[in-house]
């Protein structure tokens, strides 16, 4: 028989099963456990919501329990359960229930894993076929899971940019100025008798007095002179004196001036500044200009003028993405102040982008059972209270793992920091779904993966790299990075409740709650719908798939040893 016909052999015995069951008649014990089981579910989903009390607990006794002598001693504890356990119905049960369980071979383990991986690998042909009702039977892959209504920040910045200034350069050099150098000789008296000219007729010349030499000998002879007379003035003159004994002339130093009318452009602008100037030749020191020696440290320099710059006239922004992604805007912080500010930095929340569909999951008809070769479909009432008693396991769940025992707090988290050129290239605080740069450090990927999971926090920004006219050149932003998705909306929201806000992004540490903090926190106020997809996905594993296949396989049993 092929597979098709074993399909219709299946649905047509499960027809006369169904049929069977579904008859007219006394009920059976089946339909009254049915029925007690419907008559129970109500109470039994009130109580799972209800808060106990003192009444409602069995064989609860009023007053202070026993026990609570265990609180101020719990070194005693252990040894009284040990006195106590002999004597113990429940202890005689869990034990007993331990030692006398069943066991399974290993090879009938791996058997049973084996076939469940070939069953979810192709659901499609083990399903294959008729349902319960007898129409075609098949597998539906879920669909790609939808916006949870969750949201993040993200940020962008508006504001003032910065002209770069233009930086002109020019050359300086040594000028050297020189003199002509007239001798002459005088003298204030004996003119005559030295034979020289009178040194009145040089007053009026701008002559110098270089020097001077002996004039006649009065008594004696030089070098036994027992009476010299008046000496001769020897003269420096910038002129030719009219009158006066030319005795010969000479070209002389008179000093040096730097030289910058290269420079006389930028020195003028009342936009350009002047930086010292760089000697770019200095040896050797001593040259011989004209003939004369001149001594000078430095012979030519180098100046730079930084023209221009400043502030642009209008701002800029780069909001445009998270705009264009619908974002909400929230609030406008300043990066700059005090004073007028020039940067500021826009904080948007946004919604978070649905997730890929799991194509391993799948919704497939025949959700039935079978036991004792009869089977029945399963009637399921949608249970709208799974979701919160999910998050309240696992958030109870993380409290226990994340509990800092020397401090005495839950949910800590850990700093991290991206940094972001202001309205420049460089950009490693990306929102979700855009990529990092290469050139971002590996702490600010890491950041840019835990914010796709929704494992951060964002804290604030502030600006780390500043310009001399005020605007900011660079930003940093820090977000606060927890270990689950929940522990970071326990955060989020459990902040807000007890009014305890992040505190300045530059020194947040991302402390965790104390134990008092916590227990004041309301997670019925909390907004966890974010993380309802997760578990409700979780929740809807290919089970059916399972339980399709045991009833195939339990009606082939049936036929197989019923049928000669």
């Amino acid at each position: 028989m092929g597979h098709r016909g074993f399909s219709f052999g299946v649905a047509a015995a499960l027809a006369l099963l169904v049929g069977a069951s579904g008859s007219a008649g006394p009920p059976t014990p089946r339909d009254d456990g049915k029925a007690f089981g419907e008559l129970l579910r109500p109470r039994a989903a009130g109580n799972a919501r209800t808060m106990p009390t003192p009444a409602t607990v069995p064989n609860f006794v009023p007053g202070v329990p026993a026990e609570s002598s265990y609180y101020s001693a719990p070194a005693t504890l252990a040894p009284a359960a040990a006195a106590a356990a002999p004597t113990s119905t429940g202890y005689a049960t869990v034990t007993t229930s331990i030692a006398s369980r069943p066991t399974f071979a290993r090879v009938d383990l791996d058997a049973t894993v084996a076939r469940g991986k070939t069953v979810s690998a192709d659901p499609m042909t083990y399903v294959d076929g008729y349902g319960v009702a007898g129409t075609p039977g098949a597998c539906v892959p879920l669909p790609p899971g939808g916006p949870s209504g969750a949201t993040y920040e993200a940020t962008c910045n508006t504001g003032y940019v910065e002209i770069p200034p233009v930086i002109r350069s020019c050359a300086i050099i040594l000028t050297h100025q020189f003199g002509v150098a007239n001798r002459y000789e005088c003298s204030d008296y004996d003119w005559t008798g030295n034979r020289v000219d009178n040194c009145a007729i040089f007053d009026t010349s701008g002559c110098t007095r270089t020097g001077s030499r002996p004039g006649r000998c009065l008594q004696g002879n030089y070098p036994r002179c027992t009476e010299p007379g008046e000496p001769i003035v020897q003269l420096s003159c910038p002129v030719v004196v009219p009158g006066g004994s030319l005795l010969g002339t000479s070209i002389v130093y008179v000093g040096s001036t730097p030289d910058d009318t290269a420079c006389a452009t930028w020195r003028a602008s009342a936009t350009c500044r002047a930086d010292p100037g760089i000697c770019t030749d200095s040896t050797p020191t001593t040259r011989i200009i004209r003939g004369v020696p001149v001594t000078q440290p430095c012979w030519a320099w180098t100046r730079a003028y930084t023209c221009g710059g400043g502030v642009s006239p209008t701002p800029q922004n780069d909001c445009s993405s998270l705009e264009a992604m619908g974002c909400t805007f929230l609030r406008e912080d300043c990066l700059t102040g005090p004073g007028p500010c020039l940067t500021t930095d826009r904080v948007y929340r946004c919604a978070v982008p649905a997730g890929p569909a799991d194509k391993t999951q799948f919704i497939c008809d025949g959700d039935v059972y079978c036991l004792g070769g009869e089977c029945d479909t399963v009637v399921r009432t949608p249970n709208t209270e799974f979701k919160n008693a999910a998050v309240a396991l696992n958030a109870a769940s993380q409290a226990g793992k994340e509990f800092d025992p020397d401090n005495l707090t839950l949910f800590k988290g850990a700093r991290t920091t991206c940094g972001k050129a202001i309205f420049g290239f460089y950009n490693c605080c990306v929102p979700r779904g855009f990529p990092v740069l290469a050139s971002c450090s590996a702490a600010e990927k890491a950041l840019a993966v835990n914010q796709k999971k929704g494992l951060c926090a964002y804290v604030g920004s502030y600006c780390s790299n500043k310009s001399l006219f005020g605007i900011c050149l660079e930003k940093t932003e820090a977000h606060c990075c927890f270990l689950s998705k929940i522990s970071r909306i326990l955060q989020e929201q459990g902040r807000q409740q007890i009014g305890k806000p992040w505190g300045d992004p530059r020194t947040e540490k991302c402390l965790g709650f104390t134990l008092t903090e916590f227990q004041s926190l309301d997670l019925s106020r909390m907004d966890f719908s974010e993380v309802y997809a997760e578990f409700t996905d979780a929740a809807q594993l290919p089970a059916e798939l399972a339980t399709t296949t045991a009833m195939q396989t339990k009606i082939t049993d049936y036929f197989n040893a019923r049928m000669p």
